[in-house]
């Protein structure tokens, strides 16, 4: 009975630790605006990362505003690009800074 009671309350803690910190749209823009900065900062000469750095965050910017839909599952969000039936990119959040690419 012991082990039963401590398994249910590490799970109610872990529910609500999820729960609290379920990501939102601003939380996955700062993540896709710093993988996009990342991405673009690869294999260009070191005068033009400025900007390209500044091309990226502007259109990372754009796309989560516009482009982004948001899925909210209360312990984790999905945020899909594109239509649902056929989206281009899915991701799905957790603990407001872990996101895992599903495509």
């Amino acid at each position: 009975m012991k082990g039963t009671i401590k398994t249910v309350a590490t799970l109610a803690i872990l529910g609500a630790a999820l729960y609290f910190t379920n990501p939102g749209m601003e939380d996955f823009g700062r993540y896709y605006q710093k993988k996009q900065v990342t991405e673009s900062q690869k294999g260009i000469p070191e005068l033009f990362k400025g900007i390209a750095k500044t091309a990226a965050e502007s259109g990372a910017t754009f796309v989560t505003k516009f482009g982004y839909k948001r899925n909210d599952k209360l312990l984790f969000s999905f945020f899909t690009l594109g239509p649902a039936s056929k989206p281009s990119s899915r991701y799905i959040g957790f603990g407001k800074f872990i996101f895992i690419e599903l495509d």
